[in-house]
């Protein structure tokens, strides 16, 4: 009797043992994951990846159209890995009025305002509860709210979807410019035309942007803080004209994570990472996170 004691002892203190070792393993695991992102936080500053989106359908798949799928997927694996959508005014805040930002913060901006992000994102958000940061096109906007084509391939919003969208408080509303999102032989985008005069470029430029600045407020009741360059294409100049204008912070096409601290200019020339088909979110975060630790 005092043998099989003996050995139940024993067995029972195995027991113990593994159910401690399996306990220990899966709180660091569960420590490890919240603290995955913010534990290589450079010191002088919060990393904050932008997620680029454009189109969210069920065809034509490439480098600026992915599937429903994909797009939820997205937002599981943000979920999942404790990640927190925030919008522009959030980040705005947190350099110019030191307000708190939650962990791991991340933005997804979505550019062009097609009719898509109405029809198969803005479900998805309200569903996840997360947030986006949407720049549209002013003159895309006023055609197709003048007129009932709802194609999927290639509708933008109408302004009620906007406003619709910007009052439930899960999409941020940001400009795109009014008219500029095009390429002719004379102007690309935003850029300055041969032999046009810096008086003439910035009135040119002015006066589309501050088009759709006033539309946007009189449609929505918020002014965008925030301008998006169509093609993601910039200079000096242009970023000095747009500080004029009183934005606050600019989104480019250029590849990266954003090293964002008290200095009003790591707002500008925001890097972002763009969501191609069949490239799963985690890999794209992961070779953004590259590029700030090759920089630093």
């Amino acid at each position: 009797m005092d043998q099989i004691k003996k050995y139940g002892i024993i067995t029972k203190n195995i027991i113990l043992i593994i159910t401690f070792s399996l306990l220990t393993i899966s709180i660091f695991n569960s420590i490890y994951k919240i603290h995955e992102v913010s534990s290589v936080q450079p010191i002088d500053g919060i990393l904050v990846p932008i997620i680029m989106y454009h189109q969210v359908k069920d065809s034509g798949f490439g480098n600026d159209v992915i599937s429903p799928n994909e797009f939820e997927s997205d937002l599981k694996y943000l979920e999942e890995n404790h990640y927190n959508p925030i919008t522009m005014t959030q980040l705005i805040d947190y350099v110019y009025n030191k307000k708190d930002l939650p962990q791991n913060p991340v933005i997804l901006s979505f550019d062009d305002g097609y009719l898509s992000t109405y029809l198969n994102v803005y479900p998805l958000l309200k569903e996840y509860n997360m947030k986006i940061v949407l720049s549209i096109i002013g003159k895309s906007v006023d055609d197709f709210s003048k007129v009932c084509d709802e194609n999927i391939e290639y509708s933008h919003l109408t302004w009620n979807e906007v406003k619709e969208m910007q009052q439930s408080g899960l999409v941020e509303i940001q400009n795109h410019s009014y008219n500029l999102h095009k390429i002719s032989k004379v102007r690309y985008g935003c850029s300055q035309m041969a032999n046009e005069s810096l008086e003439h470029y910035e009135e040119f430029l002015s006066n589309d942007i501050k088009m759709l600045q006033e539309e946007i407020t009189a449609m929505t009741g918020n002014s965008p803080n925030t301008f998006t360059y169509p093609f993601g294409r910039y200079n000096e100049k242009l970023e000095t004209i747009i500080k004029k204008l009183g934005f606050k912070a600019t989104l480019t096409c250029k590849f990266g994570v954003n090293v964002i601290n008290n200095d009003p200019d790591t707002l500008y020339c925001l890097k972002r990472i763009r969501r191609a088909h069949n490239h799963s979110i985690k890999k794209m975060l992961k070779e953004g996170m590259a590029t700030v630790k090759h920089n630093k």
